[in-house]
């Protein structure tokens, strides 16, 4: 078993090392967002050619988080798939050997649909499995995609999104390195409010740090959050998870 090394987001809320998930511990439920499978495939119609690795590197990290958690149910909040449109053949295929693989290891996997998702319903009621549109309100935590405005119940105290994909860019000299990283703070309305960062390792990430507010993907980031008051938590493989200041320290910094 190995040893989990965690930094609280919230109460009850924590990162699991420094995999792109965390870990609701009143839920008991791994989160995760942004898988995008079948991006390979979607790459090389564009006449990009990468090595099919990205469902390999999923696996592998989701062993590596079950190695350190054994949550009962895991949420995959939006962007299970990469394609627009009808899925195809290689996302068939993936989606079905993710899901046969997290069945024994967990009780219920919960899908929120996310703007990647259009034929995720035909997929899902194929092999049994129950998608949430536009939102999964558990208790006081509320689960969206984030690709489009939503009325929070009055009972949701926690957002969770995924979609915008955050990471930090970090300069030193004439050196540069985008490291994904998930951010945290409190929403205008005083709810928390966590964007995680895509768990798809094809991604690249938004640096947070940089974008201007206009250019922010996530309508509910545009609107209803003040990104620069929000902190940081990088994520890197080599380096752990390493917490950061709120965002506009980090743009004095650039």
């Amino acid at each position: 078993m190995q040893k989990k090394d965690e930094i609280e987001i919230f109460p009850g809320i924590t990162t699991v090392n420094s995999y792109h998930a965390i870990y609701v511990e009143k839920i008991d439920s791994l989160v995760i967002s942004d898988l995008q499978l079948g991006e390979e495939l979607y790459l090389a119609e564009q006449g990009i050619f990468v090595p099919q690795v990205q469902l390999r590197e999923i696996m592998k990290d989701l062993k590596g988080i079950f190695r350190i958690v054994k949550p009962r149910s895991v949420v995959i909040n939006g962007d299970v798939k990469h394609e627009f449109g009808e899925a195809s053949a290689q996302e068939w295929r993936e989606v079905k050997e993710l899901t046969s693989y997290l069945r024994k290891k967990v009780e219920e996997i919960i899908l929120v649909r996310g703007n990647h998702d259009n034929y995720l319903l035909n997929i899902a009621s194929k092999i049994g499995l129950k998608v949430f549109d536009p939102y999964y309100l558990v208790g006081d935590i509320i689960f969206t995609h984030g690709h489009k405005k939503i009325k929070f119940p009055k009972e949701a105290k926690t957002v969770i999104i995924g979609h915008e994909q955050p990471a930090i860019l970090l300069a030193r000299g004439y050196d540069r390195v985008k490291v994904p990283c998930l951010v945290y703070g409190k929403m205008k309305d005083g709810r928390n409010f966590i964007c995680m960062p895509a768990f798809s390792p094809l991604a690249s990430g938004v640096a947070v740090n940089t974008i201007e507010k206009e250019d922010l993907l996530s309508p509910i980031l545009k609107e209803e959050v003040d990104l620069e008051e929000l902190s940081v938590i990088a994520l890197d493989k080599e380096a752990g998870a390493l917490k950061f200041p709120k965002i506009k320290f980090l743009k004095q910094e650039l």
